[in-house]
């Protein structure tokens, strides 16, 4: 599922399509060749070895991107609205405000359509170009900014409860 939902520029791949080099079922054509960032990725029902069985990308048809700053949940654009079904919306919910942790952002990307989550509420971003990138700071009042840059034009969009 990542071979299809994660933009890949070295192979001029979009998001949303799947890669001229996947067979799904069965692997990477190029593995032992594949570029830098197929190398490096991993999505994080691998990685962390706590994640459900249930939230598998194949299951799910979503993918979840994860570093220390924030959680990137990228939807199979056939199936726009998996990340809306459970267990999965339950687990982004959890990690928009993980408990005794301070929260952090959880983006979900559904084709070129955006969403924040928070505890309180999921805020529709509208859609991005693929020449466009986004990324999620702290505001001055801890509230999340998700900045949208490229071209000629920057936005941002400020939500949820306070990033602590």
């Amino acid at each position: 599922m990542c071979c299809k939902v994660i933009r890949i520029v070295e192979l001029e791949k979009p998001a949303g399509v799947w890669c001229r080099h996947a067979s799904p079922g069965h692997g990477c054509t190029i593995y032992a060749d594949r570029p830098t960032p197929c190398q490096v990725f991993r999505c994080a029902w691998l990685d962390q070895p706590e994640t459900s069985e249930a939230l598998k990308p194949d299951r799910t048809k979503v993918v979840l991107a994860s570093n220390d700053t924030k959680l990137i949940a990228h939807c199979d654009p056939a199936d726009p609205t998996a990340w809306r079904r459970e267990p999965m919306y339950s687990f982004l919910k959890r990690q928009a405000w993980p408990g005794a942790g301070p929260p952090r952002p959880v983006l979900v990307v559904a084709g070129r359509r955006i969403w924040l989550i928070t505890a309180a509420a999921d805020h529709d971003l509208g859609e991005v170009d693929g020449a466009q990138s986004f990324h999620v700071e702290p505001g001055l009042d801890g509230k999340p900014i998700v900045r949208l840059t490229g071209h000629e034009a920057e936005a941002h969009w400020e939500a949820g409860p306070p990033l602590r």
